[in-house]
C-alpha cells in the first residue's frame, strides 16, 4: 500500500469527517458520510477509501487498519451499494413513522404529537444535510473517474441514482412533517379561538348582571323593590334579563 500523508490518515480516522473526494500524486481519497440505523438509533458514519494503482483500500475505524477491497472498483461498488440500500430502507421506515404520526394526529388531537414531531424533524434534517453532501461527492467521484478504462460507470451511476432517490424521499418526509406542523398549529389556534369565543360570550352575559348586582348592593336609599320582596324580585329580574340576553346572543350566532 502507498504511504499516506499524516494529515490524510487523520482525515480517514476522523469518524465525523464530511464527504469529500481529493486527488493526489500517488493516490485518491474518497470519503462518504452517510446516516445509518435511522430506524433504531440514528448514527452518522464516515466511510473512507484509498484508491491507488496498488488497489482499493477501505479504512476500518474499528480495527484501525486498511482492508484491501480489490484491484478494481467492483468491490467498492458492492460495498457502497449495500450501505445505500440499507439507508434507503431506513428512510422508508422513517416515512412510515411520519405517516403513522399523521394518522394519529387526524384521529385524535393529542399533545404528545410535538414530542414525536421534534424527534423525527431532527432526524430527517440531519440526514438530509449528510446525504446531500454525499450525493455531490459521489457525483464528483464519477466525473473524475469515468475516463478510466475499467471504471464501472453504469454501476456507480446506479449508486448515485439510489442516493438521489433516498435524498428525495428524505426531503418528501421532511415536507410532510412541515405540513403536519401547519395542520397542528391550525388545529391548536382553532381550539384557542373557540375557547376565547366561549369566554367572550360568558363575559357578555354576566357583565350586565354584575352591574345589576353592584347597583342593588349600594348602601343608599330610594332603591327599587325596597318596600316589597326586594331580593326575590331582583333575583327574578336578573334571571329574566340573563335569559333574554342569552337568547339574543344565540340568535346572533345562528344568524351569522
Amino acid at each position: 500500500m502507498v504511504k499516506l500523508h499524516d494529515l490524510h490518515l487523520k482525515d480517514l480516522q476522523n469518524p465525523l469527517h464530511p464527504s469529500t473526494y481529493e486527488e493526489y500524486l500517488d493516490y485518491r481519497i474518497l470519503v462518504l458520510r452517510l446516516p445509518e440505523q435511522m430506524s433504531k438509533k440514528s448514527k452518522i458514519h464516515s466511510y473512507g477509501f484509498i484508491l491507488s494503482n496498488e488497489g482499493i483500500y477501505y479504512y476500518d475505524k474499528k480495527q484501525g487498519d486498511f482492508t484491501l477491497l480489490s484491484n478494481d472498483l467492483s468491490d467498492l461498488y458492492h460495498f457502497l451499494d449495500d450501505k445505500i440500500d440499507t439507508l434507503m430502507r431506513d428512510i422508508e421506515i422513517v416515512q412510515e413513522k411520519v405517516i403513522s404520526l399523521e394518522e394519529s394526529l387526524y384521529k385524535k388531537f393529542t399533545s404528545p404529537f410535538m414530542d414525536h414531531w421534534h424527534g423525527l424533524k431532527k432526524e430527517l434534517a440531519r440526514s438530509e444535510r449528510v446525504i446531500l453532501k454525499a450525493v455531490d461527492i459521489l457525483k464528483l467521484f464519477i466525473l473524475k473517474s469515468k475516463a478510466s478504462e475499467h471504471f464501472p460507470l453504469n454501476e456507480f451511476n446506479d449508486l448515485h441514482e439510489h442516493l438521489e432517490r433516498t435524498l428525495r424521499s428524505n426531503v418528501a418526509a421532511n415536507d410532510q412533517l412541515d405540513n403536519l406542523y401547519h395542520y397542528y398549529t391550525l388545529r391548536s389556534n382553532d381550539r384557542m379561538n373557540r375557547s376565547i369565543y366561549i369566554l367572550t360570550i360568558i363575559s357578555v352575559i354576566f357583565l350586565p348582571l354584575n352591574l345589576v348586582v353592584g347597583f342593588f348592593g349600594m348602601n343608599t336609599g330610594g332603591l327599587p323593590f325596597q318596600h316589597t320582596m326586594g331580593t326575590f324580585d331582583a333575583f327574578i329580574s336578573m334571571i329574566v334579563f340573563a335569559v333574554a340576553l342569552t337568547m339574543g346572543v344565540l340568535w346572533k350566532i345562528k344568524k351569522e
